[in-house]
């Protein structure tokens, strides 16, 4: 499989700049049996290299980075870019891992199938400033998975013919 990974936020955390350890897990796992192409938002490529490097994260097929500096681009148009210039030489992307769910919402419209890697903020809730120590009600649980069970017994596409 050929798969594009995105570097900021999967790979690499943008506020620390360290590396993510289940993004890092993921991408050994990844680069041992598939061809894994890294997206990239800087356009030095001697500064990711070096970071990557750093990393230990060097058996990737290629990095794609933007190709010219426009700060009028947003993050959704430069990763359609990236994603893009992978498929312009034909290569076939058969899945993209992006920490963005508006870019991911992007991607997959455009035929692209995407896995979201999305990470907390906190690592235990009690530490969100928000956090309320009232556990949600068992019931409230076993109604919603009732709920999501009859709408899904209901739907009339699972009985309806094929197209």
């Amino acid at each position: 499989m050929n798969i594009a990974l995105t570097i900021n936020g999967v790979l690499r955390n943008p506020e620390t700049h360290g590396v993510i350890p289940v993004g890092n897990t993921l991408y050994q796992a990844l680069v041992a049996q598939h061809s894994v192409y890294l997206l990239s938002d800087d356009l030095d490529i001697d500064r990711t290299q070096r970071w990557l490097t750093i990393h230990n994260l060097t058996r990737h097929t290629r990095i794609i980075q933007p190709r010219t500096h426009a700060e009028w681009r947003t993050d959704t148009q430069l990763r359609l870019d990236a994603v893009g210039s992978v498929t312009s030489t034909g290569t076939k992307v058969d899945l993209v891992i992006e920490p963005d769910p508006a870019i991911s919402a992007e991607l997959l419209a455009l035929g692209y199938p995407v896995a979201t890697l999305t990470l907390p903020y906190f690592a235990k809730p009690e530490w969100r400033p928000d956090y309320n120590q009232t556990p949600r009600p068992w019931d409230a649980l076993v109604d919603e998975v009732e709920a999501q069970a009859e709408a899904y017994a209901a739907d009339p596409r699972r009985t309806a013919d094929p197209l």
